[in-house]
């Protein structure tokens, strides 16, 4: 009863904080996933594009694409929860689900946004689950394959699980059994979407994930340190020191081989990220799973000390269990109507940049012209990839519009659009700017011809300029618009 109590709560927190969120960029991007169903992604595997298809057959806007999310957070915490009692004991499951439903990273990240990291939790812990259970080796096969479709990130975990697997004797036997045959078949037979798609398509979404991880030629050794203390911080600082704590050695006896393996998963990530982060731009959310595995490690210990009375328990508890939700709401809140306005400058907050899609829905019916001409057009193009989504939220089902992007780094809307290319199709641009910077167009805008100017609407945030939508009408294209890649590509483009 009390782990049924902590995942309800748990997921409460997170509608709340569901509801009071405008869309983020990834969300905004993903939505058009659930539109274009397909085995792949530019981008990502199918994983996310189910969640967004999931989501889509819902009535509730943006919480509607959520909820997969929502729903999917709480399902990866049981079976997490079952696997961990299965090793740690029942009381060390609880501390493990109490941890996962306060931390704002990990319930943001993996439990309220439509984003690759939801259904990637879920079947790590159904893997984490499977082997905890020591379940029949192709079952675990087929649930590796579903988090090979998950998120690319599955790969430096797969690599980890087989160097595991070979190092431990009984382990290295299983996997050369005919049993771990099947269990490799089925993970090709679960994961084939992905070499299907990719190999349709030149591997291009290889080249793309690949390509991020070059960076620059320089290794900046502030890189590390700094990435790994906004990682604690977005955690909570004694949640985030916790699971480093839980990450290190110490004196074990019992389940020595489950902490062997978390261990054998998680750490590999924590080096292979921190370290990427001295050479390019390591997003928050990379770490995620490898804070997640050690998430049973943590809790392990909070039984530990809970049951020797240690006295900084006293303290911490209330501090990890009472603050974070508070923060996390006050956060959403925030971003929703700016309660924080007075303390940050505009400058520095980014977060005035999310349109919630209601606030925008009625600035445009404020302009009767404006929401005729969006309503009637065929053809709306974002500037950025990621503004599509934002403008085809807040139309919702007033528009039959197809939505994309014309700029280079178009991502899956170059696979989106029709083998014509728009040839013969005009349509509505729009752009998104802050209140300080001027008007202007992206170098590919000369391409659509003469532009008509249609309008722009101004929205506010807490009585503060927030953001300015700015429309314009182009006249039918004479030709198929060029890809940098994707089934229209164009050599030289």
């Amino acid at each position: 009863m009390p782990l049924l109590l902590i995942l309800a709560a748990g997921l409460l927190l997170r509608l709340v904080v569901a509801l009071l969120l405008p869309p983020g960029y990834d969300e905004a991007y993903y939505m058009f996933y659930g539109l274009h169903p397909a085995l792949s992604y530019f981008d990502h595997p199918l994983g996310v594009g189910l969640w967004a298809w999931l989501g889509h057959g819902l009535p509730f806007g943006i919480v509607g694409l959520r909820l997969p999310s929502l729903i999917s957070y709480t399902l990866a915490s049981a079976l997490l929860a079952l696997a961990c009692r299965r090793w740690f004991g029942a009381a060390a499951a609880r501390w493990t689900v109490a941890l996962a439903a306060v931390s704002p990273l990990l319930l943001l990240v993996g439990g309220v946004l439509l984003l690759p990291d939801a259904p990637l939790l879920l079947l790590l812990s159904a893997c984490l689950w499977a082997l905890a259970v020591e379940a029949p080796l192709p079952l675990l096969g087929l649930l590796l394959g579903g988090l090979t479709l998950a998120k690319y990130q599955a790969f430096p975990m797969l690599l980890s699980l087989l160097l595991w697997w070979l190092w431990q004797p009984l382990q290295r036997r299983r996997l050369l059994s005919p049993a771990g045959l099947g269990m490799g078949l089925a993970w090709l037979a679960a994961s084939s979407p992905l070499w299907i798609w990719n190999l349709r398509h030149g591997w291009v979404s290889f080249l793309f994930q690949g390509g991020r991880t070059l960076g620059g030629p320089w290794f900046d050794p502030a890189g590390p340190p700094l990435f790994l203390i906004s990682q604690v911080l977005a955690l909570f600082p004694t949640i985030g020191v916790l699971l480093l704590l839980a990450a290190g050695p110490r004196p074990e006896a019992g389940t020595a081989q489950a902490r062997s393996l978390l261990r054998a998963l998680a750490l590999p990530q924590l080096l292979l990220f921190v370290l990427l982060a001295g050479r390019m731009q390591v997003l928050v959310s990379w770490l995620v799973p490898a804070w997640w595995l050690l998430l049973p490690l943590a809790g392990e210990r909070l039984a530990q000390a809970a049951q020797a009375r240690a006295a900084w328990m006293r303290w911490w508890c209330p501090l990890t269990f009472g603050v974070p939700p508070l923060l996390s709401l006050l956060a959403a809140a925030h971003v929703r109507v700016g309660l924080a306005n007075p303390l940050l400058p505009p400058a520095v907050d980014s977060s005035r940049e999310l349109i919630a899609p209601q606030r925008l829905r009625r600035a445009l019916q404020a302009r009767p012209k404006l929401w005729r001409e969006l309503s009637q057009a065929r053809l709306i193009v974002g500037r950025r990839y990621y503004e599509p989504g934002f403008l085809a939220l807040a139309l919702g089902h007033d528009t039959r519009a197809t939505f994309t992007t014309f700029n280079r780094d178009a991502r899956g809307f170059a696979f989106w659009q029709p083998p014509g290319g728009f040839r013969g199709e005009g349509g509505i641009l729009f752009s998104l700017r802050n209140p300080e910077t001027p008007t202007s167009l992206p170098d590919w805008a000369a391409a659509l011809g003469p532009m008509e100017p249609l309008g722009q609407v101004d929205l506010e945030r807490g009585g503060q300029p927030a953001q300015v939508v700015e429309f314009w009408r182009f006249q039918p294209l004479r030709q198929s618009w060029p890809r940098p890649y994707g089934p229209a590509r164009r050599i030289g483009a």
